[in-house]
């Protein structure tokens, strides 16, 4: 059965999607196309939900925030991919006096704001898209 909010495959007999938290209905069918794009968690429940702080803090750290909150990809490549790409930039900014410590803050803040907003289930920034 596909989830009819992320599009994830999911079990047959799963109340849940594995993917989002979403509820699957029982009568979906599981021919069911999944869907395509990002789509937002706005319409789970607070307890569906990660925690914003939570989020928030790991996203400070290169972009690990994502991971905890399941997305497959970020800005349409991996999120592992992803991570280690910040990680790389930062080490590259490191080498470069003052602004490159001015560059990765301004990165780290970026990514936290986005993770906080994203776990309460807002849409986040535009630029950051997630899957």
């Amino acid at each position: 059965m596909y989830c009819s909010k992320c599009g994830a495959q999911n079990d047959d007999n799963a109340a849940f999607c594995a993917k989002c938290g979403a509820p699957l209905k029982a009568n979906a069918s599981p021919t069911m196309q999944p869907q395509t794009g990002s789509q937002g968690t706005s319409g789970m429940t607070q307890a569906q939900r990660k925690d914003p702080i939570v989020a928030a803090i790991l996203n400070f750290f290169w972009g690990i925030g994502y991971l905890y909150l399941g997305y497959q990809k970020v800005m349409g490549i991996q999120t592992v991919l992803f991570v280690v790409g910040v990680l790389v930039v930062d080490v590259i900014l490191a080498f470069v006096p003052f602004i490159g410590g001015v560059l990765a803050l301004l990165i780290a803040i970026i990514l936290v704001v986005d993770g906080y907003q994203k776990a309460k289930g807002e849409k986040g920034l535009n630029f950051i898209n997630v899957q």
